[in-house]
């Protein structure tokens, strides 16, 4: 995520003295933690934000750290949908819908999603053999249609479609040419 200030400005550049300023940088200390962290979407952030603080002084820091670049829900889309694909492949639909989960409006995280996709060269069907190579080394000692039976529903239960998510158990599961 760009965490660039523009040049000589303090992320705190806008606070007022008296107890609404205190609560601004009281704010703002926080939210910087939680993104320090790791990124968060504009809704995460203000609902970690929301225990503890009025909803105007959230709102002029959310505003404030997306002006100098350090929340931008695009940018959180994309990293997210990064890290998911290839870390713990999931089919797109099932990451743009745990983007929507995350407070990234549905057309951010759908656009997200395509790009990294297109980006980085993936389809459904080579996501959903990542996917079942990692699953299937914890199925050693299982018969072959075992093991296909629970590929497959793994498969399904990370958003995968039943067709996709059959022919990369198949793949998976043939046995290697001599």
């Amino acid at each position: 995520m760009g965490r660039n200030s523009r040049a000589g400005e303090e992320p705190g550049g806008d606070a007022e003295d008296g107890e609404a300023g205190e609560q601004y940088r009281a704010a703002l200390t926080r939210a910087l933690r939680f993104l320090s962290r790791r990124p968060h979407s504009a809704r995460e952030l203000r609902l970690k934000l929301r225990r503890a603080l009025p909803v105007e002084t959230i709102e002029r820091v959310l505003g404030r750290l997306a002006e100098l670049g350090y929340l931008d829900d695009t940018a959180f889309a994309r990293e997210y949908a990064e890290q998911r694909f290839s870390r713990s492949p999931r089919s797109a639909l099932a990451v743009a819908r745990e983007l929507t989960a995350r407070g990234v409006d549905t057309e951010t995280a759908e656009k997200a999603v395509s790009f990294v996709l297109l980006d980085q060269g993936l389809e459904e069907q080579s996501l959903a053999e990542a996917a079942a190579r990692k699953k299937l080394p914890s199925l050693k000692g299982l018969d072959k249609a075992e093991q296909k039976i629970k590929l497959f529903r793994f498969l399904a239960s990370r958003g995968f479609a039943n067709a996709a998510a059959l022919k990369a158990a198949e793949t998976i599961l043939k046995p290697a040419r001599q």
